[in-house]
């Protein structure tokens, strides 16, 4: 399997903040689910935007969310004073350091596969911040998984880029946006993804989403 290794663009990141914000807001009473992200808008905007902590602890959610090392003193100087360091200054800096992968489909029996090739991508990359998978399959159930692993199961699939989720809903009391950071404080709450039931289910749609962007690319 040949892994191909590309950075993000500052527009990447920022449709990526873009997307955690419309499927989390929902989820946290703090949060303004009707605010406009933009590159344009505050970190404090931002921030209130999603109800996010302070800059030392975003910025330490950040580096391990995107998998990076940037210093704590970058970070500071990129988030504060947050009336004034605005959203795209963070997309510009994580796309310096950040890195996408793409991986060309797995020979399975003979065939080559990309379904399997994402989905032990994903596999991968959940085991590395910590999930248990052993008993991860392509049949497992996603909202078990989003439920109990909440923060890095949801990070893997909106780092891939793609919009594969229509909607997120919760019972019980309301998630709040900075536990992702600990998001074992909520094991009462119950998430239901609207559209997509099982890892297959979303690896499909993931590679349906690549394919329409594609598409928008190509006619454009």
């Amino acid at each position: 399997m040949t892994k191909v290794i590309d950075r993000y663009s500052p527009e990447n990141i920022l449709q990526i903040f873009i997307e955690q914000h419309r499927l989390c807001s929902p989820l946290d009473i703090e949060a303004d689910c009707n605010a406009e992200i933009t590159g344009e808008m505050s970190i404090r905007d931002w921030r209130s935007a999603n109800d996010l902590l302070g800059w030392k602890e975003l910025s330490m959610f950040l580096n391990k969310e995107f998998r990076l090392r940037i210093d704590e003193n970058t970070w500071q100087q990129t988030l504060e004073p947050a009336k004034k360091r605005t959203l795209i200054e963070v997309c510009e800096l994580i796309s310096k350091h950040a890195t996408i992968e793409y991986f060309q489909p797995k020979m399975i029996f003979g065939q080559k596969c990309l379904k399997a090739s994402i989905f032990l991508t994903i596999k991968r990359n959940l085991k590395n911040k910590g999930v248990d998978v052993s008993e991860l399959s392509p049949s497992s159930n996603l909202a078990f998984y989003i439920n109990k692993y909440f923060s890095p199961v949801l990070e893997e699939i909106t780092l891939t880029g793609t919009k594969p989720l229509k909607k997120l809903h919760t019972i019980r009391k309301k998630r709040k946006f900075h536990d992702i950071i600990n998001f074992a404080n909520f094991k009462t709450d119950e998430i239901f993804i609207e559209n997509i039931e099982t890892f297959r289910d979303l690896v499909t749609k993931i590679i349906y989403e690549r394919h329409q962007n594609t598409a928008k690319i190509s006619s454009q």
